[in-house]
């Protein structure tokens, strides 16, 4: 298992930002445990992801819970081989929420619940540093295999 330390996370938001950027760099989350049966992610509360009553925003803890999804369905792939594994598109999420919290980090476990070769649903957990429930995520994706561009 890596070492996701400041540096590693560091390096990690380095390279995403000089491709332009995206949600994981400008939302500061960070990766806490990966393999190929689960993804373990944290969120930290602050401005990017607080709403206007101080608490995390529902869409960013659905946010957390649909990148530790991709992150489990590109590892799992990996681990069996698979150096360029298609980009799993997000068709359906369902975010149950229970509770919510204006301090600490918001940590989201990510499993599968099916894995099949045209459809993957995955179930995450996301909880508040206590181990209290926030939300339930479930997501659906598709695989989506990155196709060359068309002669011009």
């Amino acid at each position: 298992m890596a070492d996701y330390d400041d540096a590693w996370h560091d390096e990690w938001y380095r390279r995403m930002e000089e491709g332009g950027g995206n949600i994981i760099a400008a939302m500061r989350m960070r990766m806490v445990e990966e393999g190929p049966a689960r993804v373990v992610m944290s969120l930290p509360m602050g401005p990017a992801v607080r709403q206007g009553t101080g608490v995390f925003a529902a869409g960013a803890l659905m946010q957390l819970a649909d990148v530790g999804a991709t992150s489990l369905y590109f590892n799992a792939l990996r681990a069996e081989g698979v150096e360029q594994p298609p980009f799993p598109l997000s068709i359906q999420i369902s975010v149950n929420l229970v509770r919510n919290t204006n301090s600490g980090r918001a940590i989201s476990e990510s499993r599968f619940i099916h894995r099949g070769r045209s459809l993957i649903v995955v179930e995450s957990r996301v909880m508040d540093e206590q181990g209290r429930l926030l939300c339930t995520v479930t997501s659906t994706h598709v695989p989506n295999p990155v196709r060359p561009p068309a002669p011009s």
